[in-house]
């Protein structure tokens, strides 16, 4: 073969493997962009904003958990509520507690179809408390509202509580959710003219983060709080 056929002849096998080279490695580019594409998200789930995500105490017969806001602390128990939660160990309020109750009747579930029936229910119940006459008015009436996931409804009202062992006007404002078939309120109280802003927020976001205790996982989405130590009582304990 001469010399110049065996050049003509080298040249095409190397085009030939360049080919094929090119080929192959533009395939595994494609491919690896393809599974990247569809591979399933690892991220984690995202953290509910103001609460403190160890503090997870399941309530109500394991109902229901709560967290506690950002920086405030665990009261000590009582009958009146499920738990209650203080700014600081020092002051009795502002404090945000949650009550559980049976919900209207009918509504075991509220979505976006039947939460404007519920707030009419939730008003209907309160009518038997506030506005009639010789009855104390509402400060704000029941509305709608998205609390997390949770199709709620808001209200403000009046109330009484012992502070300093006397008897003092207080201002509350109750988020009420349904989860699995009951009615858990979050109230935050505080003095007559001192319910700000930042109280209100903490307890919208213990609202919020309200969730039926995953019983499936190996491990809970947030860990639970352990019970604490005996805890000195307070200088006033709320009473309705």
């Amino acid at each position: 073969m001469s010399f110049v056929c065996r050049s003509v002849l080298v040249v095409c096998i190397l085009s030939l493997v360049g080919c094929s080279g090119g080929e192959a490695e533009k395939k595994v580019a494609e491919t690896k962009g393809k599974s990247g594409a569809t591979a399933p998200s690892t991220a984690a789930p995202a953290t509910p904003s103001g609460i403190d995500t160890n503090t997870g105490l399941d309530l109500d017969g394991n109902r229901v958990r709560a967290f506690s806001p950002t920086g405030w602390r665990r009261a000590p128990k009582s009958y009146d509520y499920l738990v209650r939660y203080q700014s600081t160990p020092q002051l009795a309020y502002p404090s945000v507690i949650i009550v559980a109750a049976d919900p209207p009747a009918g509504f075991g579930e509220v979505t976006n179809e039947n939460q404007k029936s519920f707030v009419d229910a939730v008003a209907l119940r309160l009518a038997d408390e506030f506005g009639g006459e010789g009855k104390p008015a509402l400060l704000r009436k029941p509305t709608a509202v998205t609390a997390g996931p949770h199709h709620a409804v808001i209200w403000s009202a009046p109330g009484e509580a012992k502070l300093d062992n006397l008897p003092k006007k207080i201002e509350k404002e109750c988020t009420a959710v349904v989860i699995d078939g009951r009615m858990y309120t979050v109230e935050v109280w505080a003095p007559a003219g001192k319910l700000d802003d930042k109280a209100k927020a903490a307890a919208r976001a213990v609202a919020a983060a309200l969730a039926v205790p995953s019983l499936d996982a190996v491990e809970p989405l947030f860990p639970t709080e352990p019970e604490p130590a005996a805890a000195p009582e307070p200088a006033s304990s709320p009473a309705e």
